[in-house]
């Protein structure tokens, strides 16, 4: 932190702890000791969480922290966070939802109120944004006279910005950056036993996959370490803006854990209900949704982090029921394969035409080794078979890879016991005009469809990002849509173009046209 930046803080700081001080102390109650004692003890009941919040920061209070009563959902996450000491809780809220506060002033005060809090770390991105939280935090422990009042002074050394301060009855907050070490933290005998890891997640970072892979091990390997053997809670306030970030890795780390709690909440249902019910309204919802682009507001508001298409759009990306009634013209297969295990994706897609309409029924969107995707293909050749319909099926090889991969997939069908492999193709047209040309014409006139079944899938999801992330020249990986383009382009020469399309016009093979003389 520079030194004008330490300043500016300083001074805001100590703005806000006059104020609060001033103006709590005149909102101090007049009650005797027995009142006192019993509201206390009824504030401090974890299901009443939410009102102890709205005594000691809410409305009630002046420069309070929330200009509206608190939501439901704020109480029934903290109802799991009390009950379980070593939750892992992802709050994946809407923007404006008050994640910060409640996460980092509102639940470590609760908490430590019921001794269920010795020693707790607000990690932010950075070392900067983590003492901002702290000093939030101090700001209320210091200066708030209602919360003294009923529990008494509470510092006693250190300062927010060195980063860390202990309190009167020996518990600890301490502030660290994500870039900052989290091996070693303890006070005492006591370690870590509280944690909010506040909107660390980066988009730009998210794209550089090695430093994310780092920062995911951090916090599941060094700061999950480090907390105390009989209690560790993590918090996770960041709303879901990016795929394949920090968040989807702590997830991934954690997701079968009984400990593990994922809770969305979006700015509204889909009939514009507001999850914030005490702070909005329907009317709200609208304003908005309106103020913002549709990407952005996915992003911020409802936990659904599409990327605008820089070539092909995210709504021309359709989804359809499909009945396992319908008898296809075709079916192609097609598949984009890697040499390395975390090169390139393998990428394999199963299309059936009907009429000139596409439909995308199956996808296979992974970095994985080359067998996985074999027996993933020979599985679906298998299912197919049962229904008594045959696939073609073909893979992207030059004559020099098609001598690797021939082996390969001679090996896989041997070891799977199915007679049937791909056949190599290979074409010398640039691959990202072809791309373009043949996907934008299926996407924009509406040509192609996705099988619902696809939808939510960790494949479908792969997939999508790199259709949307696809523009010439671009680093992101390309895989799927070269596999797409590729079977695109042969079902159509195998099995016709769209009638509408071509006014009736239907390529057809061997066909002898009648001369009349």
């Amino acid at each position: 932190m520079t030194a004008t930046e330490y300043k500016t803080a300083l001074e805001s700081f100590k703005s806000k702890s006059k104020m609060i001080k001033e103006l709590t102390f005149s909102s101090i109650i007049k009650e005797t000791a027995e009142e006192q004692e019993e509201r206390i003890k009824y504030l401090l009941q974890p299901e009443n969480y939410t009102q102890f919040f709205d005594y000691y920061f809410g409305m009630g209070v002046s420069l309070s922290l929330a200009d509206a009563p608190c939501a439901d959902f704020h109480q029934t996450s903290y109802d799991r966070t009390f009950e379980d000491p070593f939750i892992v809780q992802w709050r994946k809220w809407f923007r404006g939802s008050a994640k910060s506060i409640h996460s980092n002033v509102g639940n470590p005060c609760h908490l430590k109120e019921n001794n269920e809090l010795n020693f707790g770390v607000l990690i932010g991105r950075n070392e900067n944004l983590a003492k901002i939280l702290l000093s939030d935090l101090q700001t209320h422990l210091q200066w708030n006279e209602r919360y003294i009042k009923d529990f008494g002074v509470q510092m006693s050394y250190g300062n927010w910005a060195d980063g860390e301060f202990d309190t009167t009855d020996g518990k600890k907050f301490k502030a660290l950056g994500l870039n900052q070490p989290f091996r070693g933290l303890r006070v005492g005998q006591y370690r870590i036993d509280f944690a909010s890891l506040d909107d660390c997640e980066d988009r730009k970072q998210a794209k550089n996959i090695e430093l994310t892979r780092e920062n995911v091990e951090k916090v599941t390997g060094d700061l999950a370490k480090a907390f105390h053997l009989r209690r560790g809670r993590l918090l996770i306030p960041n709303n879901y803006i990016v795929k394949n970030g920090l968040c989807d890795g702590i997830k991934g780390a954690f997701k079968n854990s009984k400990h593990w709690h994922e809770h969305t909440v979006n700015l509204s249902d889909e009939n514009g209900n507001p999850s914030w019910h005490q702070r909005m309204s329907k009317k709200d919802i609208k304003l908005i949704n309106s103020k913002t682009d549709y990407y952005t507001s996915q992003r911020e508001d409802y936990n659904n982090p599409i990327e605008k298409g820089k070539l092909f759009k995210a709504e021309w990306l359709k989804f359809e029921e499909v009945s396992d009634s319908v008898i296809w013209d075709g079916l192609i297969c097609f598949w984009d394969l890697s040499y390395t295990r975390n090169g390139d994706y393998k990428a394999g897609v199963i299309l059936g035409f009907k009429n000139g309409r596409i439909t995308v029924l199956n996808v296979f969107c992974r970095q994985c080794d080359l067998p996985e995707a074999m027996e993933w293909h020979f599985a679906k050749m298998r299912e197919y078979n049962e229904k008594g319909t045959s696939v073609l099926s073909f893979y992207d090889a030059t004559v020099s890879q098609a001598a690797v991969f021939s082996t390969a997939w001679l090996s896989a069908a041997e070891r799977e016991k199915y007679a049937s492999v791909p056949i190599p193709n290979s074409t010398s047209t640039d691959k990202h005009m072809r791309i373009e040309a043949t996907l934008t014409d299926v996407f924009f006139n509406k040509l192609i469809k996705i099988s619902a079944k696809l939808k939510d899938t960790h494949d479908w999801e792969s997939a999508q990002e790199q259709i949307l992330s696809f523009e010439k020249g671009t680093k992101a990986h390309d895989d799927l849509p070269d596999a797409l383009e590729c079977a695109v382009r042969l079902g159509r020469n195998y099995f016709g173009y769209s009638e509408s399309q071509h006014e009736g016009f239907r390529p057809t093979i061997g066909k002898k046209k009648t001369r009349r003389i």
